[in-house]
Order: structure tokens, then C-alpha cells, then sequence
């Protein structure tokens, strides 16, 4: 039923897209994009996408172990039932929405880079705590650590798309960007559940897993202070990259 109602926000989504005049710059990107894009980011970019996609990796990492790998966790391991788990994880939804808007405020104002930094040291700083809570079986004190990942984790969410899209020239900024979310769900979400479980079988106790979130929350913080903070610059500058690779995308010689 929800999604056969979400056909609603659809129909105002595409009546607000079709109303809002773009901007000056988008229609310059339209005018000079590039004609293979995704080969582009590749060519120039490799050291973006790499970072960016260790940058996103965490992101993904943190919740799908919160919203998959802990219900069976907390099934198997703990001896809750399925329903408590999931009325845990709709708890912590609901301060992670909130988080979503306070960090949107926040990050036009102290910046996405400062942001990504800090919502990967405090998930670092959480991933031992947050386990030690959910261990104690209480579903309180459970979705009090969920809820707390989540809205730490939400200073990371769109900022990190925003951030990981701007450093790219804007010919091929959609195209990098969809490519590291990509990579990152990959490197995060794929892989997250299953490497806890294999952590837990090989170790059978949580801090295997606070270990792994802890090392994924460091590598973020360090692909962040690598990758170029785009915060407060003129977006209609054009990178001498993206002017090579117009000019080259548009030769005959390429053609």
C-alpha cells in the first residue's frame, strides 16, 4: 500500500520539476556536457572516485548493519523477537529524518567537508558503545543506540552525495557521482552484513563487529580530509580538466 500511495508524491515531484526554471549554470553544463562521461571520471578523476567511494563505503556500512544484520542479531544472539527489533529500528528512522534536516541547515553554514568529518569521528567513537548497549537486551537502551548512529549518520548521508558529486568538473559531476554511490553501496551495503556475520561467527562476540565499524569510520575520515572541499566556491567556475575534456569530447579526431 505505501508504494501504490506513493504514486501521489511522484505526481508532485514531476509537477514541481516540470515548474522550476533551471538555473544559468545547469544550462551551461547542458551546452558543453560531456559526450561519454562515466569514461571521463575514470580518465581524470580515479583519485576522486576512489576516495569518494571509501568516503560513501560507511555510510552504507552503519546501516545496513543497524537495519539488517542487527535483527538477526538480535534474534539468534540476543533471544528478542523479530518484532522488537523492528519496532527499535522504526525508533532510531525516525531521529534519523531528523537528523536529515538539522545536518541539511548545518551543512550550508559550517560546510559538508566539516560535517563529513565529524559524522565519521563520532561514528568511530560510537561503534564500541553502540554494541554494548544493544548487548544488554533492553529495547530501550537498543534503540537509543540505533537512534544515535542514525542521527550521526545522517551528517553524512546527503552531504556525502553533494560533496563526493562537486568534486568532479560539472560536465561529469551527475556521472561521478552516480558511480561512487555505486561503488560505496558495493564496498558498504553488499558487503557490511555479511562480513559481520562472518565476524561474529569467527569471534562470537560483538566487538569483532565495533572493530569493523570502528576501522570503516577511520577510513571515511581520512578519504574526507584527502578528497577537495568544494564548500563556498563559484560553481560556474570551469576546471581546466572539465576544459580539456570538452575540448577533447568534441573534437573530430575523437569523434
Amino acid at each position: 500500500m505505501p508504494f501504490l500511495f506513493s504514486i501521489v508524491l511522484v505526481g508532485v515531484g514531476l509537477f514541481v520539476r516540470i515548474s522550476v526554471a533551471e538555473t544559468p549554470v545547469f544550462k551551461q553544463v547542458m551546452e558543453t556536457e560531456a559526450r561519454v562521461p562515466i569514461v571521463d571520471v575514470f580518465r581524470t578523476y580515479p583519485r576522486t572516485v576512489a576516495l569518494a567511494a571509501l568516503a560513501g563505503s560507511v555510510m552504507f556500512t552503519f546501516f545496513f548493519v543497524i537495519t539488517v544484520f542487527a535483527l538477526s542479531y538480535g534474534v539468534s544472539q540476543l533471544g528478542l523477537t523479530q518484532s522488537t527489533m523492528l519496532y527499535c529500528v522504526m525508533v532510531s528512522m525516525v531521529f534519523m529524518s531528523l537528523g536529515i534536516m538539522v545536518f541539511a541547515t548545518l551543512s550550508d553554514r559550517l560546510g559538508r567537508r566539516n560535517l563529513a568529518l565529524f559524522s565519521s569521528g563520532f561514528l568511530a567513537l560510537w561503534a564500541f558503545p553502540m554494541f554494548w548497549l544493544v548487548d544488554t537486551g533492553n529495547p530501550v537502551l537498543i534503540s537509543l543506540s540505533f537512534s544515535v548512529a542514525l542521527f550521526a549518520w545522517a551528517a553524512c548521508m546527503d552531504r556525502w552525495v553533494r560533496f563526493s558529486r562537486s568534486s568532479s568538473a560539472h560536465a561529469c559531476s551527475y556521472s561521478g557521482g552516480s558511480l561512487r554511490y555505486t561503488l560505496a553501496g558495493v564496498l558498504g551495503g553488499a558487503l557490511a552484513p555479511y562480513i559481520s556475520a562472518r565476524l561474529l561467527a569467527a569471534t562470537g562476540a560483538s566487538w569483532s563487529i565495533s572493530l569493523y565499524l570502528l576501522a570503516m569510520a577511520l577510513v571515511r575520515f581520512v578519504s574526507v580530509l584527502l578528497l577537495l572541499e568544494t564548500y563556498q566556491t563559484d560553481i560556474s567556475e570551469t576546471h581546466s580538466e572539465e576544459r580539456q575534456i570538452i575540448a577533447e569530447s568534441r573534437s573530430p579526431s575523437t569523434g
